[in-house]
């Protein structure tokens, strides 16, 4: 499908890229674009109120005052994935440079005084560019396609005082329009309702800290710990949008516009709320925008007040043959305004039942000869904020009924769950996300930022442990003792070697020679005062133990058995089998040895179906049946799972 386009970008580079962008998600998506330029937005808005095109890209400093009706929208962020800037030059001078934007011009000002500086004005090649000007600046998205070798430096763009939104472009459509929706999954990020515990910052859970460590806007509130603060990024945008009684900074429209306004723009977005977002937190208004944008969002649940009651105060609110429940209510109603209270209205709250499970024939039962009519809306939830959780939802004549249907089940697993009886049991909201509800397995510790890209598109990560153990023993230790050094290339090795070291309470420095090819490992030994030998040159007859596992390093041995004697020890290693692999469909293996040892534990049909992430490029060759495994990283994490959508 061919859909038509304007484009209204000055800068010859950004639109270039936008193109490119744009048609390479689509093409998971079965369109691409077919744009023409324009510099008229009184045009741009005509011609899509018209429907005589599909969308139009603008500068992104336009985007606020073009906003329509009409018409929504998205950010691209070019340096989403670079956060610098080339300056690429011949080197025999610097006399004339060519900049795209007013942040490079300034920068070039003030470092380069005798300079002509002039902007580039057409899209060319950098060895066209570099017949032009003597130095040019560029974009560090600027593919460097030159065929001869030219002086390129980095610059960070943290130095170059950069306006906020310099790199960013605008994508204009039709409201409502699925096509832009859907591609928009690729360019935002989710937005995040976060409970920040009542009172005191250590009563946020482990779940909200780590949340809060990767946003880049937090609106927050004023009935919370501002402590949490400090948990966020030094460059995260702050939004005070606290509410008191009667004194209200944002009116919640206002609040709801900025949440989907930030979203849009592409920023990872969290809503701090005190206490549990969910418990009068305004949250079903918040999250009814993003359903209608179809923005994916994700809830941290908070410890709420009625949590944290019992304290100080010394309230318990249930107690054995006193009361077996309670009624929470809002003093308020909707625009401020003092509640009055009737029995019957006490009458149609929903009922919360906790332990109710295998009692909920007689609850119904019960609830029905006590008036309540057969109709009423009911639900049952299990094992909540698991990634077992599911629900059961129906009417108090049915709902027994549909309980038996999974007795079996229910009662061999003995779930937890609760019982809901009201109307409210039948709401629920609608969920967004390219890989909505799809369960991927994280190798255990968690790598954060890969955590929170598969949040943003909708997935389920579950944290696993798959961490290798080495078996370092004594028959090992007198292998090693026979050698006069040790060869190792792994890092998981090495900290198992001086571990073994610091379980038997041995002095490290009885180690042989140490020898390596990683950096990694380098560092890791000089960290304990060890230092080890990166140049295989200045080695010669020496009797060396190379110790390895699953990654065998070919071309490091080679040069050592050039002049000394290797003996090649493989290390027998295993990860912890847990007593149940977690239901998922996609598996993301850190490395080649995780991979193995999942294998040896859960067998090879373990993986069948399922998606291989890997970060490691070499796992392929190691694969012994016919499954694709697909090289993952984070630079280009959204291009990898345009990829996987026809697979899914």
């Amino acid at each position: 499908m061919k859909l038509k386009g304007l484009i209204s970008l000055a800068n010859p580079f950004k639109a270039h890229y936008i193109k490119e962008k744009l048609n390479l998600f689509g093409k998971y998506l079965e369109f691409s674009f077919d744009f023409q330029d324009c510099n008229s937005m009184e045009q741009i808005a005509s011609f899509l109120h018209e429907k005589i095109i599909d969308c139009a890209v603008i500068d992104a400093k336009n985007c606020l005052d073009f906003k329509l009706d009409f018409l929504d929208w998205f950010f691209v962020n070019l340096y989403e994935n670079n956060e610098f800037d080339l300056l690429i030059s011949n080197q025999s001078n610097i006399e004339k440079i060519g900049v795209l934007t007013n942040s490079q011009w300034l920068y070039c000002k003030k470092r380069f005084n005798n300079a002509t500086i002039s902007f580039i004005k057409e899209f060319k090649s950098i060895d066209q560019l570099i017949a032009d000007y003597s130095t040019v600046m560029l974009p560090g998205y600027v593919a460097y396609d030159s065929k001869y070798e030219f002086y390129t430096e980095k610059i960070n763009i943290a130095d170059m005082q950069k306006p906020l939104f310099e790199g960013f472009a605008c994508v204009e459509f039709r409201k409502n329009d699925e096509r832009f929706t859907l591609l928009r999954q690729f360019f935002i990020k989710s937005v995040y309702f976060i409970g920040a515990g009542v009172g005191d910052k250590k009563y946020a859970t482990q779940e909200a800290i780590e949340t809060i460590k990767n946003l880049e806007v937090c609106l927050f509130d004023n009935l919370m710990d501002h402590a949490l603060l400090d948990f966020l990024p030094d460059n995260a945008i702050l939004v005070d949008v606290g509410k008191r009684c009667e004194h209200h900074k944002l009116n919640q429209s206002k609040i709801t516009d900025l949440i989907s306004t930030y979203a849009r723009m592409g920023f990872r977005v969290g809503r701090l709320k005190g206490g549990d977002p969910s418990i009068f937190g305004r949250l079903a208004e918040e999250i009814k925008v993003l359903e209608d944008l179809k923005i994916n969002f994700n809830i941290v649940p908070g410890i709420s007040t009625i949590n944290a009651l019992s304290i100080k105060s010394g309230i318990i609110l249930t107690r054995r043959e006193v009361n077996r429940g309670f009624c929470v209510l809002s003093a308020i109603k909707h625009k401020g305004a003092a509640a009055e209270f009737s029995k019957n209205e006490l009458t149609t709250l929903p009922l919360v039942f906790f332990m109710g499970v295998k009692v909920v024939d007689k609850i119904s039962s019960s609830l029905i000869n006590e008036g309540y009519s057969p109709q009423t809306k009911v639900a049952l939830v299990f094992s909540i904020g698991t990634d077992k959780e599911f629900e059961i939802r129906g009417t108090l004549s049915d709902i027994t009924c549909k309980v038996n249907e999974l007795k079996s089940r229910l009662f061999y697993d003995n779930p937890p769950g609760i019982f809901i009886v009201g109307d409210i049991s039948s709401f629920y909201y609608k969920k967004n996300g390219i890989l909505q509800d799809k369960r991927v397995l994280l190798p255990a510790p968690i790598d954060y930022k890969l955590y929170f890209n598969f949040k943003d598109i909708g997935a389920k990560p579950i944290d696993y442990d798959l961490s290798v153990n080495y078996n370092i023993n004594n028959e090992l230790l007198k292998k090693i003792s026979n050698c006069n050094a040790i060869a190792v290339c792994d890092l998981k090795i090495a900290e198992a070697l001086i571990k073994f070291f610091q379980d038997k309470e041995m002095d490290i420095r009885l180690l042989p020679t140490l020898i390596t090819n990683s950096s990694e490992v380098f560092d890791f030994f000089r960290k304990y005062g060890l230092q080890s030998i990166k140049d295989t040159n200045s080695i010669s007859q020496l009797e060396i133990c190379y110790l390895y596992n699953y990654n065998y390093n070919n071309e490091f041995i080679e040069k050592l058995s050039q002049s000394n004697n290797i003996i090649k020890t493989k290390l027998q290693g295993s990860i912890y089998k847990q007593h149940e692999l977690p239901a998922f469909d996609i598996i993301y293996f850190n490395n080649i040895e995780q991979f193995f040892y999942f294998k040896d534990a859960y067998g090879v049909n373990s993986l069948k179906s399922k998606i291989v992430l890997a970060k490691d490029k070499d796992l392929n060759q190691f694969f012994d049946y016919e499954k694709q495994v697909y090289q993952f990283s984070g630079k280009d994490f959204k291009q990898i799972i345009a990829n996987l959508l026809n697979l899914l």
